[in-house]
């Protein structure tokens, strides 16, 4: 089914060859996809079924009401669903007036309903006859010769425009750090862009690394979020150094055209057509906006951007690139723009040099010259005034004034160099900083920072390693300073993420100091010179070499190498002579059917075979290679396909924290040695379809913290004695059957579980043996794609330390047992794709930790019972794709610590109270919101969360919201204007009333937002 943005309702013989076929080539022209039932349909499907399926996946309907329209019953039948559906609705009148919508039984419709009256049931004549009375209540585009002169054409420009507005925006980027000095630019290539709608045009973002190039992309891209320019929009930041741009199986390439289909389109992953076959429906879904940030190469951009052609006319395609050159060949058959980046001003610089290393614009007055010589020596360039104004911050004693300023100033002097400044950053480093750094650059950019820091803490009497006895602390250093980022929106840690120029230059360290071979430089050093700084060595990555090949004799004199990346390498020979200082081999996608040997790895850490096809046996069953790594951490084997079994010699790696087999989907028994695992803590066998069972002696794995059985389907019972397994915190399973059942309910210490393919036979298993009052210590609760599943266990009560409760895609659960009422310390209940559930018990209201609340796309669901008035601590509902919901209850305004309400695409909504006790309201659609004030009073507490982040892409996070103060709040609209504006103290809090100045139906809340500089007092 395609989807469409427009459903265009109307009756054929009236309107179809004149007024609806021009409106649907102009809804084209400006890059939608409408509905029309005559040119949409779809061969092979019944008719009336595919504009049933249009209706619901359309975003905006218009009626065009003519007056033989309510001779069509089909037209009054999609009206009556439009209505319910909660979308918008634009009424297009053709010589029709509104007043006779509200009286059919004359005018106009009176001998048509008077027939429909004889055919059709009395309810149905009756809810026909009550959407056109909705209908007539909302504002319509009248076409009258007084009115428009009889000019189609400027109806047609109207109802395009009205459709243009009431689609919905896309989620906006976070830009980190603070900005100065972008504006211009901004407002420069916006300019450039909107010179450029009639076609599909191409922006190129221009100019050294560092200089802000990702940042301005950001900017512009938001820009054209808020002004709603486009109907599809995709970010791909292009990093062609971490180890997911390198993975098997899918590769850079293959993961930027999976998200670009996924943003554009909601194409899944998996999908079995090509895709060149699915960009060239990318046209059908309108204007679309895509961001390349950080091409490199012609490759990249024309196996994505397959053919300009291809898509809608108005399309943007903005690239960002260090290459002139690069840009001007890709620009063919699409007009095209080149920006060259600018570097800041002088006030610009300075602002933002003081930000780093002061926390404010503004410079302390004793400090103002040495800010201004050091900031001259950045040139403007936004990096480099970044990292050396980190590296000075908190530097403001007097003796740092005479000292480490001064060396400052004259390191940097002379002619601006951007490298000398960053390098200056550098040497201002300790020394297990700087290999830390150079560490990260070369080999951990991208990686979690936990897995990371094992290795790190390995060398901690190593002479090599600078004698690092401290590497949190390093780490915490380099991060202060600018030199690297943490993406805490992972677990583990967060991710290390480090700015292409800084990699760029850790990478050269490496290379030059012969410390870490990198790619290209490491194949010309092992070519030119196999005896190349042989001593000083310290990583190897020769990852996706080509065809070229290698021996392990090749390196076998490099002493002091510590980690080893071969990633799709052809290497002969065996490890027996590689250095005994290896701490990481990560060897994906490996083309042997078997390891080689191994003598004496007694230092490695981490070794990582993933995504190796090939691979059937992992080693000999003497276990030699085993006794070479007794020091072994992780083993990775995801997507080994080949694998059938382990040898029993694995239970030699006593230290053995992680084993990951995931995916490997011939993978049939695990050895019975497994249970001499005793320090495995993540054990993960996620997609082992061909496992049969679990070895009894797993019960042995008394350092398991967290187990991953998910769609194992020929496991069909687990083992009696699983509750010997008491260290269990995290628990993914497939819950099928009874045993199953009984058997997680052993696992008292468990703390989160995971539940799919849940049947009713494991939830009666679970109810009549009362069981669950065992897991004394779960806080969550997930049911996950439980198609089968049509009720939840009524003893889930018993769970009463469950913090969060989360189904999703549990297709036949009608209702929650009223047992959810003792769940008293739940704060988080998610309720998403549960098609045929109706309506939450009565009990809800017994849920007195309740903070979030979030019911999803479940499209039968009718109402929130009364009691929801009583969750005081409740801060956050969402309710979105509720199309039957027919009343809000008014008992909402009992919820004094509710912060945010936001109901979108929500049926048949009747009617909504005067809410006071809100930070921000959102309605999206209500057409039938005949209760809505005319200006919504919203209350807003001094510290609030900023609900700017609900509109993220990022949807799987939807209560991170940043804390801010505010003192005027923006409202982003159709048309970008209007603003909340303070009005008076609430008598009864204290709290301002913040009062909305432009009464338009639709709006979300965005605060000025200012970054507080860590570390600033």
């Amino acid at each position: 089914m395609d989807d469409y943005d427009v459903f265009l309702n109307h009756r054929g013989p009236d309107v179809k060859g004149g007024l609806v076929a021009h409106l649907r080539d102009a809804l084209r022209s400006a890059g939608l996809n409408p509905f029309l039932d005559k040119t949409s349909l779809v061969k092979g499907n019944q008719a009336f079924t595919s504009i049933d399926a249009a209706l619901a996946v359309a975003k905006v309907h218009v009626a065009v009401v003519s007056r033989g329209y309510a001779e069509s019953k089909y037209c009054l039948s999609e009206l009556a669903a439009m209505m319910r559906s909660g979308k918008p609705v634009i009424p297009v009148l053709y010589n029709v007036e509104p007043a006779e919508l509200r009286r059919v039984e004359k005018g106009p419709f009176a001998a048509a309903f008077k027939k429909h009256k004889s055919r059709e049931t009395t309810e149905q004549v009756e809810e026909w006859a009550d959407a056109l009375r909705k209908l007539a209540n909302i504002t319509a585009f009248v076409f009258r010769l007084s009115d428009y002169r009889g000019d189609e054409a400027e109806l047609k420009r109207e109802v395009v425009d009205a459709v243009t507005s009431l689609l919905p925006s896309h989620g906006a980027l976070l830009v980190k750090g603070h900005v100065f000095g972008l504006e211009e630019q901004v407002k420069i290539c916006m300019h450039k862009v909107e010179a450029m709608s009639n076609a599909t045009c191409l922006l190129g973002l221009v100019g050294m690394g560092g200089i802000g190039k990702s940042t301005l992309a950001k900017e512009i891209y938001n820009h054209c979020i808020h002004q709603r320019r486009y109907q599809a929009t995709s970010f791909l930041k292009i990093d062609h150094s971490t180890p997911s741009s390198m993975e098997v199986g899918s590769g850079l390439l293959s993961k930027l055209q999976q998200q670009l289909l996924w943003d554009l389109m909601h194409v899944p992953h998996g999908s079995p057509q090509s895709y060149s076959y699915w960009f060239h429906k990318i046209s059908k879904r309108g204007r679309v906006l895509i961001v390349l940030d950080g091409i490199q190469d012609k490759f990249l951009f024309e196996n994505l951007i397959l053919n300009t052609s291809s898509l809608a006319p108005g399309s943007c395609i903005i690239v960002t690139s260090r290459d002139h050159q690069l840009l001007r060949v890709t620009t063919r058959e699409c007009s095209f723009y080149l920006h060259e980046v600018r570097l800041l001003g002088c006030e610009d610089s300075q602002k933002l040099f003081n930000w780093y290393a002061f926390g404010d614009k503004e410079a302390p007055k004793n400090f103002t010259p040495l800010a201004n010589h050091v900031r001259k020596a950045c040139g403007g360039l936004a990096l480099a005034l970044k990292v050396v104004g980190s590296n000075l911050f908190g530097k403001i004693s007097k003796e740092d004034q005479e000292s480490i300023w001064a060396e400052a100033a004259e390191a940097l002097k002379g002619d601006v160099d951007v490298r000398k400044a960053l390098k200056w950053s550098y040497d201002c480093l300790s020394p297990t900083e700087k290999l830390m750094f150079v560490d990260i650059a070369c080999v951990f950019c991208g990686w979690k920072k936990d897995e990371a820091m094992k290795i790190w803490q390995s060398c901690k009497n190593c002479s090599s390693c600078c004698g690092n006895g401290t590497p949190h602390t390093s780490l915490r250093n380099l991060i202060d300073k600018s030199f690297l980022t943490l993406d805490n929106s992972s677990s583990n840690g967060g991710i290390m993420e480090m700015h292409g120029l800084l990699r760029d230059m850790g990478q050269d360290i490496g290379m030059v100091d012969g410390s870490h071979l990198w790619k290209g430089g490491a194949k010309r050093v092992l070519a030119k010179d196999k005896n190349h700084s042989s001593n000083k060595v310290r990583a190897l990555n020769l990852a996706k070499s080509g065809e070229h090949k290698f021996a392990f004799e090749d390196f076998a004199i490099m002493d002091n190498l510590h980690f080893v990346i071969l990633d799709g390498c052809n290497v002969s020979g065996n490890l027996e002579g590689i250095s005994k200082e290896l701490r990481f081999l990560q060897w994906r996608e490996m083309p042997l059917t078997s390891l080689p040997s191994m003598l004496s790895l007694s230092n490695l850490i981490s070794l990582d075979f993933s995504y190796s096809t090939k691979l059937a046996n992992i080693w000999a069953q003497s276990g030699s290679s085993l006794e070479a790594c007794p020091n072994l951490l992780t083993l990775k084997l995801y997507g080994c396909t080949s694998i059938t079994t382990l040898p029993d010699s694995i239970g030699r790696l006593s230290r053995l924290q992680t084993l990951n087999l995931c995916s490997c989907t011939s993978l049939q028994k695990l050895p019975s040695s497994i249970g001499q695992l005793t320090a495995l803590e993540h054990l993960g066998l996620l997609g082992c379809g061909s496992l049969e069972a679990l070895p009894e002696t797993i019960t042995a794995l008394s350092a398991l913290r967290q187990l991953c059985l998910s769609r194992c389907s020929s496991i069909s019972e687990l083992p009696t004695t699983l509750g010997l397994l008491t260290g269990i915190r995290i628990l993914f399973v497939d819950l099928g059957t009874e045993s199953q059942a009984l058997a997680i309910a052993q696992l008292n210490a468990l703390e989160g579980v995971c539940a799919t393919r849940c049947t009713d036979e494991a939830v009666d298993a679970l109810d009549s043996s009362g069981t669950l009052i065992n897991l004394h210590q779960l806080w969550g609760f997930k049911f996950v794609e439980c198609p089968s599943m049509t009720k939840l266990p009524e003893t889930i009560g018993l769970l009463t330390t469950l913090a969060s409760l989360y189904l999703m895609l549990c297709d036949q659960v009608r209702e929650l047992p009223n047992s959810i009422g003792r769940l008293k310390l739940l704060t988080d209940l998610t309720l998403s794709e549960c098609r045929r559930l109706e309506t939450l018990p009565d009990s809800l209201g017994a849920l007195t930790s309740l903070q979030f609340l979030k019911i999803q796309r479940c499209p039968l669901f009718t109402k929130l019972p009364t009691s929801v008035g009583q969750l005081t601590s409740l801060r956050r509902l969402r309710m979105e794709g509720c199309g039957e919901l027919r009343l809000v209850p008014h008992s909402l305004r009992q919820l004094n610590a509710l912060e945010m309400l936001q109901i979108m695409d929500c049926g048949r909504l009747e009617g909504m109270g005067l809410f006071r006790a809100l930070q921000g309201l959102r309605i999206w659609g209500c057409t039938s919101a005949t209760e809505l004030p005319g200006s919504c009073l919203v209350v807003v507490d001094s510290n609030f969360w900023s609900p700017a982040s609900i509109w993220d892409r990022k949807q799987y996070l939807p209560w991170s919201w940043s804390l801010c103060d505010v003192k005027e709040v923006r409202v982003w609209e159709a048309n970008d204007c209007g603003f909340l504006r303070h009005v008076e103290e609430d008598s009864e809090s204290g709290r301002p009333i913040l009062q909305r100045v432009h009464n338009l139906p639709c709006c979300y809340v965005a605060p000025p937002y200012k970054k507080q500089r860590r570390g600033a007092q």
